[in-house]
């Protein structure tokens, strides 16, 4: 859990593009130090500091990759606090609203709360936008050296202390406690900064997704969540989901190919397979590339409408085989691009499940997604490679863990 939370912090912390050009030594120590004071600030976890004297430093020099980097990592890391803030107190009044059978959900602090944390993951893109413009960026980081109350008990004790350290080595076994290796410096460069900007523009298609569908939890209030309806609520928030998760491929594959034509070798946060001075428990090979290339190019065949995930394909997925499994296609493109109100069944998908009937199954579906759902369409090779994958684990080739890996450290 640690390592995951790891990761999703780290991701704020990264930038740098070669779309400019190489700053000169002279510039670079005037502008470095210029910037000192806020990276100062953030590597104590000062945020609030961190994101004054950063702002003051773009004031002074508006190209300054660091002052930039700084200025996204106290923007995010403050976009997600609230955000999770927030988050718990929607769940508070669903959960209150079951208990009392009525109905407690304010929907108006729910949008208050995405957009407030959508505006602020638009200031951090467009903060590491300014830093990309320097090849040459580079920020030092010790993550799991931040002293902060991360689950908020009024106090930073040993969980807060560990929840961002490496906790396995590359072997997979548990670092003892003190070992340096625990709390590894990152050198973050030019090479990471479309991973992050992937990520936050993956986290603004989520929450723009809960911007565009609202959900009817009216069955909390008599327990009967037989079906799930999702009321479309603005398809321009939809398409925007949908652009946003293109604009995100595309980083993410401009990511892969920075990062495999990395020549140095200094405390990598995303390795190559020719690099070897990373902290992280992650094996890299050429494998896992190709995979990230493949996954790639599947979600946006999946988002342009040239390919459907196949239930047939899906339902091989789980833990029981179908004898004969459900036909049909999800378009998820046009679940994006042709939004409309959404009734997922679940008591009837469940059932159909349960029995393993493919017309009862398909038909559920069908009514789900509506226009969305289609007979025939070319197949997603998703599936195939989530099911290649789970494979390989059956038959001992690989640990689930890295197999998972290959899906969600590289977007």
């Amino acid at each position: 859990m640690g390592l995951r939370l790891l990761a999703a912090l780290t991701l704020s912390c990264l930038c740098g593009c070669a779309t400019a050009r190489a700053l000169s030594a002279e510039e670079r120590a005037v502008l470095d130090a210029d910037a000192a004071p806020a990276v100062a600030a953030l590597q104590a976890a000062r945020f609030d500091a961190a994101t004054s004297l950063s702002k003051d430093a773009l004031t002074r020099h508006e190209d300054n990759a660091r002052a930039a980097a700084v200025l996204a990592v106290s923007t995010w890391r403050l976009a997600l606090h609230d955000l999770a803030t927030d988050a718990l107190t929607f769940a508070a009044s669903v959960a209150t609203s079951a208990l009392m059978r009525g109905d407690y959900v304010n929907r108006d602090f729910l949008d208050f709360a995405v957009k407030r944390a959508d505006g602020r993951l638009a200031e951090v893109d467009s903060a590491l936008a300014r830093a990309e413009k320097d090849p040459g960026f580079s920020l030092e980081l010790c993550l799991a050296c931040w002293e902060v109350d991360w689950n908020r008990n009024g106090e930073v004790d040993e969980r807060d202390r560990r929840l961002l350290q490496v906790e396995v080595d590359a072997r997979g076994e548990e670092l003892p406690d003190g070992d340096p290796r625990r709390r590894p410096t990152f050198r973050f460069d030019a090479a990471d900064v479309s991973w992050l900007r992937a990520m936050v523009s993956f986290q603004r298609a989520a929450l723009a997704v809960i911007q565009a569908w609202d959900v009817d939890l009216s069955g909390l209030a008599t327990n009967r969540l037989d079906s799930l309806r999702l009321k479309l609520r603005d398809a321009k928030e939809a398409q925007r989901a949908a652009d946003l998760i293109l604009t995100g491929l595309n980083h993410a594959r401009r990511c892969r190919q920075e990062v495999l034509a990395e020549t140095d070798d200094d405390r990598e946060w995303l390795p190559n397979p020719r690099q070897e001075s990373h902290a992280l428990p992650l094996e890299v090979d050429d494998a896992l590339f190709d995979t990230w290339a493949g996954v790639l190019d599947d979600v946006e065949a999946l988002l342009r409408s040239q390919r459907g995930l196949s239930a047939a394909e899906v339902a091989q997925l789980g833990d029981h085989q179908w004898e004969t499994p459900p036909g049909g296609f999800l378009d998820v493109g046009a679940l994006l691009t042709h939004p409309t109100d959404l009734e997922i069944q679940t008591e009837e998908l469940q059932r159909a499940r349960g029995r393993q009937t493919p017309q009862e199954m398909e038909e559920a579906l069908r009514r789900t997604f509506g226009p969305a759902w289609k007979d025939s369409m070319p197949p997603s090779q998703l599936p195939s490679r989530l099911l290649r994958m789970r494979r390989e684990v059956d038959q001992g080739q690989d640990t689930l863990e890295r197999k998972l890996r290959y899906l969600l450290w590289l977007n």
